[in-house]
């Protein structure tokens, strides 16, 4: 195992997730290709900002501070009504 992934976060009320700070959006990847629904997307909210967690592997985590979410969340508004 690398050093890398030996390494721990420590979790506080703020980060630990649960599900009033974390759920589970389905997608589908354009990428990887796959039904509609394959792809699971983790949103989270820690210490104020927002992740995103494609594939739920940690690998490409996109974060939002407030600004940005805010953001996001009116486009969101905007196009689905």
């Amino acid at each position: 195992m690398s050093a890398a992934l030996m390494l721990q976060c420590v979790e506080t009320s703020a980060t630990k997730p649960t599900s009033r700070n974390r759920k589970v959006i389905h997608a589908t990847c354009a990428l990887h290709r796959g039904p509609v629904g394959f792809a699971n997307v983790v949103v989270s909210k820690r210490d104020g900002t927002i992740e995103l967690d494609p594939h739920v592997t940690g690998s490409c985590v996109l974060t939002l501070a407030e600004d940005a979410a805010i953001a996001l969340r009116d486009a969101l508004t905007q196009w689905l009504g």
